[in-house]
């Protein structure tokens, strides 16, 4: 790979919805077209990992010999700028927070990147202070492709892609013991996180700047909590969230019970969303204070596509409190994933409550073609407290098309229960009142 050194910067507009990955329209080169994608390292590294891709929009293979002219910014402020050459049209870079008051290029290294995208494949470190996670601009041109001679034309591209920061926090809940919590934020850094066992709330803060030249180029504010399936006090079919004190719209919480093993609550902001809120303020910190609880109402129905995105499954409950020992009614669709409401007709289907990992209920049908709900009645065994699974499996006879709900079998409410004296006091203090009753009214007659 060779480098070469390119100083000072371009005034550039940014454009795109600021998440962690990106592949950006193709554009002509020559005869054909090239498609860049740029993404985000996974990993929970406090290094910020990206690779930029170029790519014949017909073939899917690398484009050889590129030239990148890569300029970054963050928070308005230039960081960085400089031109590479890449023979195999990947270049992978890492930017490493240091101690230090300039930024540099270190030396190339082995990349993680480099078994993804070929064996050959090299990393760049660049180092300096404020690579911290949160929304980069690039300024990216295509200098070459195909060949090192210049491009009559360069390809200009000014996406935004927002760097991931995970952060780990353990929960010692009274009822379900150590639980374990991520948020990654996409937007900024994340701090004073907290618990509140008794409110049932999570709370943490992200510095943010309420001017109005920011929102109007903010496009979004992007945070995943990710709960285990295991912590029953925080699993609910709908949560509450509040920044600063305000409640934030149901449209911005969306809960994901299939991504990973555990559940991920999304809280998304678009720019709507940010300015309604700075309505609703005056004179506010820099910052956004998160709050988020469980509600006590109950959202339904909960829609989920299947894994393989070939239905929708539509489910509710009765009664929405799920209790032990109990019956409870479920409730169910199969929709078609292009239609609003529209039941996929007649579909077969595996049912299935889970609970630690054992079912506790099953059945096998075919749904009606109707748009009437289908309903399952399941007795709830007197000991299957805590987490459940509810499971779609083989969906119209597929392994791919399977959707899985959680939801939690609480205990029922005990009955107080009277001790034989307390009893026997209150009969005492009834005779008492009969036979004073009795008393007053001889003593006005007599």
């Amino acid at each position: 790979m060779v480098m070469f050194g390119f100083s000072g910067f371009l005034f550039f507009s940014a454009y795109g919805d600021g998440l962690a990955g990106e592949t950006l329209p193709p554009e002509s080169v020559g005869k054909g077209n090239v498609t860049l994608s740029i993404n985000t390292s996974p990993t929970g590294s406090t290094d910020k990992q990206v690779a930029f891709q170029l790519y014949d929009s017909s073939t899917g293979q690398q484009v050889p010999d590129v030239t990148f002219l890569i300029e970054i910014s963050k928070g308005g402020k230039n960081l960085y700028s400089h031109i590479f050459k890449e023979d195999q049209g990947t270049l992978l870079m890492t930017l490493v927070q240091i101690n230090s008051s300039q930024t540099s290029l270190a030396e190339e290294n082995k990349s993680v990147f480099g078994q993804i995208f070929g064996s050959n494949s090299d990393t760049v470190d660049i180092l300096g202070p404020d690579f911290t996670a949160g929304l980069y601009k690039f300024h990216i041109e295509i200098l070459s492709a195909y060949s090192y001679d210049p491009l009559p034309i360069p390809i200009k591209y000014d996406p935004k892609i927002s760097i991931p920061e995970y952060s780990t926090y353990t929960i010692n809940d009274n009822s379900y013991g150590s639980q374990s919590v991520q948020i990654i934020g996409y937007y900024d850094q994340i701090k004073n996180f907290q618990y509140n066992a008794e409110k049932k709330s999570m709370n943490f803060v992200m510095p943010f700047d309420w001017s109005e030249d920011n929102i109007n180029a903010v496009t979004v504010v992007h945070q995943e909590i990710q709960i285990p399936k295991t912590w029953g006090n925080f699993l609910a079919s709908k949560y509450d969230a509040y920044i600063n004190g305000i409640k934030l719209p149901d449209k911005t919480i969306l809960i994901d019970d299939y991504s990973s093993d555990g559940r991920i609550i999304h809280l998304i902001l678009y720019k709507e969303s940010v300015m309604n809120l700075v309505k609703k303020q005056q004179n506010p910190k820099q910052e956004m204070d998160y709050s988020l609880l469980p509600s006590n109402k109950t959202s339904f129905p909960i829609i989920q596509f299947t894994r393989n995105a070939q239905f929708k499954v539509s489910l509710s409950w009765d009664p929405p409190k799920i209790i032990a020992g109990s019956n409870t009614s479920f409730s169910f669709r199969i929709l078609d994933p292009n239609l609003i409401n529209q039941t996929a007709g007649a579909v077969s289907y595996d049912f299935a409550v889970i609970a630690n990992h054992n079912p506790i209920f099953q059945k096998s049908d075919v749904t009606s073609d109707s748009d009437i709900d289908n309903t399952i009645n399941v007795p709830i065994p007197a000991n299957a407290t805590g987490p459940i699974t509810i499971a779609f499996e083989n969906l119209n006879g597929s392994s791919f098309a399977g959707a899985e709900f959680t939801s939690v079998v609480s205990n029922p409410t005990p009955i107080p229960e009277f001790p034989f004296s307390s009893l026997l006091v209150l009969f005492v203090i009834f005779v008492i009142v009969i036979l004073f009753s009795n008393l007053t009214k001889f003593r006005i007659y007599s």
